[in-house]
């Protein structure tokens, strides 16, 4: 018999997965050298899955797709710097993917969102840059979707989500000179693969782990330094710029 995960799990898998993320955000704030090394990225990813958590814990059915949803919306709100963007883009292909299903999540509906999110944050970025979290996303829905075509189930897709994406975030370096040069893999990717090294924590019933363990890092130098502006990709403006746009209706 596959395995499949009931909605009351997969609320549990994100709010486990919001709270590992909020355990490890200095880890992983000092990680952050690129786009712009101004050490936030873990900061600004947990605010916006807090803000999610917040729209979830509204949720009073175990309904996946209403839990997705609310994921998807939350995330979208609260959404804190490029990091947050992309992540709220990944939780909104999760919402598509997941629209109409009720009490359970397979492991081809967990592909499907894997692949639809990768899909909606590439689309949200003008210029993707490859050893970003948008290469850990492609990297993970890709091995995702042949685990599905081969048979695994549900908890089996987790763990090739895991394996796959501590694999694509150790290749972050050879692809950013940058995070080479200050000793780092991607920040973006390792807050990512935090949220979704929490939702096996909650399959497996662990306790949070304090910090990132065996998740894969370079040995960071002495002290990561800033990275020139020249070295990044010639960004020619060190700061995010947001805009928030409200449609009402009369």
């Amino acid at each position: 018999i596959k395995r499949t995960i009931e909605g009351s799990l997969f609320r549990e898998m994100l709010l486990t997965g919001a709270a590992c993320l909020e355990k490890n955000k200095q880890a992983i704030d000092a990680m952050n050298v690129f786009p712009v090394p101004d050490g936030d990225t873990g900061t600004n990813m947990s605010m916006t899955m807090q803000r999610a958590v917040a729209e979830i814990r509204q949720v009073k059915s175990d309904s996946v797709e209403e839990l997705a949803s609310a994921l998807s919306m939350g995330a979208l709100r609260g959404a804190r710097g490029n990091s947050g963007v992309i992540l709220s883009q990944i939780f909104r292909g999760f919402s598509r993917a997941l629209k109409g299903t009720k009490n359970e999540l397979d492991a081809r509906l967990l592909a499907d969102a894997l692949t639809m999110g990768t899909e909606a944050a590439y689309k949200a970025v003008m210029k993707p840059k490859e050893g970003t979290m948008l290469t850990v996303s492609r990297l993970m829905s890709d091995a995702v979707n042949k685990a599905a075509a081969k048979g695994a189930d549900a908890y089996q897709i987790i763990d090739v989500m895991l394996q796959s994406g501590e694999a694509a975030l150790k290749k972050t370096p050879d692809m950013l000179p940058v995070l080479k040069e200050a000793g780092v893999v991607d920040s973006g990717g390792m807050g990512l693969l935090t949220i979704y090294r929490g939702f096996k924590m909650a399959l497996d019933g662990e306790e949070l782990s304090e910090n990132l363990g065996d998740l894969p890092s370079l040995e960071p130098k002495d002290e990561v330094q800033d990275a020139p502006i020249s070295d990044i990709n010639d960004i020619e403006f060190g700061y995010c710029t947001e805009f928030f746009i409200i449609h009402i209706v009369f």
